[in-house]
């Protein structure tokens, strides 16, 4: 399920400016059943765009006799990966690029000091029967994209091949937007006692679990979610494999906080069943993320004041989280049911390879290279630039 796609804020002055299109029916969760998946556009995977179920305008009134299917659809939508890119979207996507862009307000300095050294598979035993040792010299996520490309159609492929040209077309996006509401700053408490050295926040939808209102599908488990004193309804969530693993390798190192665009009460709960041994320390939900003029939820890290962004990392299926700090981003591909998915025991690697260094935006930029999806004008020209990552790294 993706935090892009429940309600509006409850800001009155957001109203008029929505910009998300209505679907052809609004009396449905199972969007997949209700649109083709050749008009599904870009939006259906950004984790950002604002609802597409929840608009009230002058001559589109909820009904009471709606209202109660509305309310959940607010807390929960369901999304599912598309099969081929959108080839309905293409006309949108040219005109997109056809705009003059306006640079995005980044500085991309360049990293000189580069003291990171690769994490070795030894360092973590419990991951060695899930990691093919002949993966060693892969880059995370970059290998994966090339891999993608030059070897025969699958479902992992897939998704990399669909993340990557979404991605692109995000940050294109992202380009010609602005924040039209950003919350205020926050103070997170932090034990003195606490040495980890790094803040580590995870996207929850599609990155760790994906929920589903169709209670026929298979799940792990079904929750109740309490709405309000009288309102309540089931979400059936499905776990991402190797979450428990993840979390504590990561646990000696990293301040895990759990950053979502979906509602807090929502959130919460499943927290609560994904994390039995309390290794979550937070959970940061849409109050807190920023707002776009083209209805984007993002998540502006520096809304967190005690926390230096030099060793803060944002881990999200969505790269318009992360925009206005790319360095401190990790992307991951998103996750729905399939339960051959290794991609958290990848992460927990990759994020433990930046531990010891003092500016972990360093570390992102000399592997991840995410720059480039926002400079260069093509994704042919991003993926030359991956390959030649790629294969450096294994001569």
């Amino acid at each position: 399920m993706r935090g892009h796609q429940k309600s509006t804020p409850n800001l009155k002055f957001l109203q008029p400016q929505l910009t998300a299109r209505q679907p052809k029916r609004t009396d449905s969760i199972n969007l997949r059943n209700d649109i083709p998946k050749t008009q599904r556009t870009n939006q259906t995977e950004n984790s950002m765009s604002i609802d597409k179920i929840y608009q009230v305008t002058p001559s589109r009134a909820v009904t009471l006799k709606n209202a109660s299917r509305v309310l959940k659809q607010n807390f929960i939508q369901k999304t599912e990966p598309n099969d081929t890119f959108d080839k309905q979207n293409i006309s949108d996507n040219l005109r997109l690029l056809s705009r003059k862009q306006t640079a995005p307000k980044l500085i991309y300095r360049p990293f000189t000091k580069q003291n990171s050294e690769p994490f070795s598979i030894k360092d973590s035993p419990r991951i060695v029967q899930n990691i093919n040792l002949a993966d060693i010299n892969t880059i995370y996520y970059i290998s994966d994209i090339v891999t993608a490309y030059e070897s025969k159609e699958n479902y992992f492929n897939r998704l990399f091949k669909d993340h990557f040209q979404q991605s692109f077309m995000a940050f294109k996006q992202c380009a010609n937007s602005k924040i039209i509401y950003k919350p205020k700053p926050i103070i997170i408490p932090k034990d003195p006692k606490d040495t980890k050295k790094y803040t580590l926040l995870l996207d929850l939808d599609e990155t760790l679990v994906h929920c589903t209102l169709d209670l026929k599908l298979p799940c792990d488990k079904k929750l109740i979610i309490k709405l309000s004193q009288d309102e309540t309804f089931q979400v059936g969530v499905s776990v991402r494999p190797g979450l428990q693993i993840m979390l504590e390798l990561l646990e000696p190192n990293f301040e895990i906080i759990v950053f979502t665009a979906s509602h807090g009460q929502y959130a919460k709960r499943i927290v609560e069943y994904i994390d039995p041994k309390r290794i979550i320390s937070r959970v940061l939900s849409r109050e807190h993320c920023s707002f776009s003029d083209q209805g984007q939820y993002v998540k502006d890290l520096s809304i967190i004041k005690n926390r230096p962004l030099s060793r803060t990392v944002l881990v999200d299926n969505s790269a318009i989280s992360y925009f206005y700090q790319l360095d401190n981003g990790v992307p991951i591909i998103p996750f729905y049911d399939n339960k051959s998915d290794k991609q958290l025991l990848a992460l927990a690697k990759y994020l433990n390879g930046m531990v010891g260094i003092d500016d972990i935006r360093e570390y992102n930029q000399k592997n991840l290279k995410t720059y480039l999806l926002a400079k260069l004008q093509t994704q042919d020209q991003v993926l030359e630039m991956y390959k030649v990552h790629h294969y450096s790294r294994k001569n």
